[in-house]
């Protein structure tokens, strides 16, 4: 899951979903280019430059749907859950998705353009497997 380290009140938007899609509280949203719609991000599908935002609801919906989504913006801090332990060797590097809640955290960093978490600290315990740090969003670059 990931939410935002600082309350957003303001900065809610909604998209229209993406045929049949499957949404979780707290996964990362992301932007079809062809439609413009969104769907949860998957880990060979979350580049910097179609990242939208974060779902608000849990909900499966069908193609046109609304969905209620947290916008982010560049530089927001999230706290992110990772697949791994956390440890200070994975800090200020970027991570790739394991899914649209999880970071697949280690002690390398990806060039990926997948990899679009940047890990600035631990949050809790190393084995509370949670990050802080902030997606490398581009924006958008279609129309």
């Amino acid at each position: 899951m990931f939410k935002p380290v600082y309350p957003v009140v303001a900065d809610r938007v909604v998209f229209m979903a993406a045929s049949g899609s499957s949404f979780v509280q707290g996964d990362l949203v992301v932007r079809e280019v062809g439609t413009g719609r969104v769907q949860p991000a998957v880990a060979t599908l979350a580049n910097a430059t179609i990242i939208e935002g974060i779902a608000k609801k849990t909900g499966t919906v069908t193609a046109g749907d609304p969905i209620e989504v947290i916008f982010i913006q560049s530089g927001m801090l999230l706290e992110a859950d990772t697949t791994n332990a956390t440890a200070a060797n994975q800090l200020g590097k970027a991570h790739l998705l394991t899914d649209a809640a999880t970071v697949n955290n280690t002690s390398t960093h990806s060039t990926d353009i997948d990899a679009v978490f940047i890990a600035l600290q631990m949050s809790g315990t190393t084995s509370a497997n949670k990050l802080i740090g902030y997606i490398a969003k581009l924006g958008q670059v279609t129309a």
